[in-house]
């Protein structure tokens, strides 16, 4: 809801939130660091937000949705490139020192409430369904070796990009991202005699 003053700070909130949670996790923030930040008071805050789970929860799903619409946008292109530009997808937030604001969430699972774990495990659900889905089209277009476990595939390359975001953040080398994805994808490439 717009303020008087014209801004949004509801927007400005969950902006902020997200930010901390991807840098800090979960636990790393308060009502009271995000007005600082923001330069509004905590019942600001708490006028859109009441509970700090309430601010978890729309984080989360504002950030499920977003990454659902760059994924979406990655049509038309063969399967394994789709993986690849999907691996890209992590490398952002490491370029930014950032991690991927749904790890860093459930890296605090015992530390947020119901509502905010069911936004986390749809977006884990929703990843790795479609990354298999496209390893499934991968494996019958020929491009990935047809001894391939689509499913098993998938839960591996997110896991994977999700552990490349954490040590890329340790050692500030983000070419482990890109490098990850690249390895995963090699291994699952179709090779003569495969199929």
């Amino acid at each position: 809801m717009a303020r008087p003053s014209g801004r949004d700070i509801r927007r400005e909130v969950i902006e902020a939130a997200s930010h901390a949670i991807q840098s800090r996790g979960v636990t790393g923030f308060s009502y009271g660091s995000i007005a600082d930040e923001l330069g509004i008071k905590a019942p600001s805050i708490h006028h859109h937000f009441p509970h700090k789970a309430d601010l978890l929860a729309a984080a989360v799903a504002q950030y499920r949705a977003q990454f659902r619409q760059r994924v979406e946008a990655m049509e038309g292109r063969s399967a394994r490139d789709r993986l690849e530009a999907y691996a890209s997808l992590f490398l952002a937030p490491a370029e930014r020192d950032l991690l991927c604001l749904c790890g860093a969430a459930a890296a605090d699972w015992t530390d947020i409430d119901l509502a905010t774990r069911a936004e986390i495990e749809m977006f884990f659900e929703q990843e790795i369904t479609w990354v298999a889905a496209q390893a499934k089209q991968a494996i019958d277009a020929g491009e990935f070796a047809s001894r391939l476990d689509a499913e098993a595939f998938a839960t591996t390359f997110v896991a994977a990009l999700e552990g490349a975001l954490l040590l890329a953040r340790m050692s500030d080398h983000h070419a482990a991202v890109p490098g990850t994805a690249s390895c995963l994808l090699e291994l699952a490439t179709n090779r003569t005699g495969d199929r």
